[in-house]
């Protein structure tokens, strides 16, 4: 894959870990566990360039994509916090996404509704 291709939400994420010191609060394991963790909880958005995602995207859409990165990091400190390898006890629960909230269409897109042609190698 290109290297100039990522995933919006990991620039998100990188920037809530920021706004948030972790870098202060956390060993650099914790906040690799934690980045994993709390992507694990949220949509690809693979881009070329974050200028074009924010241009093309709805204010609306690019709110609710950060309530949902602090939903997954407040998620994932909570489970790295509260590290069920180093006790024996249940912890809280975490509210996660459910795939309807993920990928709502907004009412200017329209969903993909051609072919998809899958080619086997023989």
């Amino acid at each position: 894959m290109e290297s100039n291709i990522h995933n919006y939400m990991e620039i998100l994420v990188g920037k809530r870990f920021i706004e948030l010191d972790f870098h202060q609060l956390y060993t650099l394991d914790q906040i690799t566990d934690m980045k994993c963790i709390a992507l694990n909880q949220l949509p690809t958005l693979y881009i070329r360039y974050s200028l074009d995602m924010l241009a093309a995207t709805p204010q609306k859409k690019l709110v609710r994509y950060n309530e949902m990165v602090a939903a997954a990091v407040e998620n994932a400190e909570k489970m790295v916090v509260n590290d069920r390898r180093e006790r024996n006890t249940d912890f809280e629960n975490i509210v996660l996404y459910v795939h309807k909230d993920r990928f709502e269409l907004e009412d200017e897109e329209e969903p993909f509704s051609g072919e998809l042609k899958l080619y086997q190698s023989t």
